[in-house]
């Protein structure tokens, strides 16, 4: 990344080799490979088949990218973003909404809505939902500025521990209102977030919903191919 932005590689130009790679840095090819996806996935590179990888551009994208393959790397995410915490408000899910939080109708809970982004960023990358059971009400007390995720806040004043985390990851458009709120354009392209944090019980007591405009924000993870025990 210093030899990009620093012009040694200039832009249209091809980086070494994934072999040439592990040799100047002494790393494995894995680390390689990880290494180029995240500069592809500031911007600062593109890869093609039977081309290499060519430097598209010597400034980072105004973009967040979330790295991460565990429960534990959603701490690195509050870490980076800062909370706006916008309306706190109680309520009792409706029809649809119980459909979206996987409740029955009438069901208390809080809800959070509110805005993040990164520090002395300019506009905001993402606007927040987060629904609370309401039991776990107090900890909306102690959000704004605490640096922790939601759930880690619920451990440790509740000492309630999620069992299981499910995510769902969906391509949208944003809306008149959510594009202003976002200072971004109607219509733009933008992914949309949904983590549901269950107990031991399988009973949702959090769910977070997280609307990015698409050019602001990058999901990246790895997905290990598990052998079988034939193959050893």
């Amino acid at each position: 990344m210093e030899d990009i932005l620093s012009g040694h590689y200039g832009v249209g130009t091809a980086l070494p080799t994934e072999h040439a790679l592990c040799k100047q840095f002494d790393i494995s090819r894995h680390t390689t490979r990880e290494a180029l996806r995240r500069l592809q996935a500031l911007g600062l590179v593109t890869r093609r088949a039977g081309v290499g990888t060519l430097v598209k551009s010597n400034r980072i994208a105004q973009r967040y990218v979330h790295v991460g393959d565990t429960v534990s790397d959603l701490y690195q995410y509050a870490q980076d973003m800062v909370l706006n915490v916008l309306e706190v408000t109680d309520i009792e899910a409706d029809a649809d909404t119980a459909t979206l939080l996987g409740c029955p109708k009438g069901q208390a809970w809080a809800k959070l809505h509110g805005m993040r982004g990164m520090e002395g960023g300019v506009a905001p990358v993402a606007l927040v939902d987060v629904y609370i059971a309401r039991a776990y009400r107090g900890v909306l007390d102690d959000v704004e500025g605490a640096g922790l995720p939601m759930w880690a806040l619920i451990e440790a004043r509740y000492g309630v521990v999620p069992a299981e985390v499910r995510q769902q990851i969906t391509a949208t458009t944003l809306g008149r209102v959510e594009a202003e709120k976002l200072q971004a354009t109607e219509g733009e392209p933008a992914l949309r977030i949904t983590r549901y944090y269950l107990t031991e019980a399988a009973e949702i007591y959090e769910v977070a919903i997280n609307l990015y405009p698409a050019e602001r924000f990058s999901y990246s993870n790895t997905l290990r191919i598990e052998q079988s025990d034939a193959a050893s």
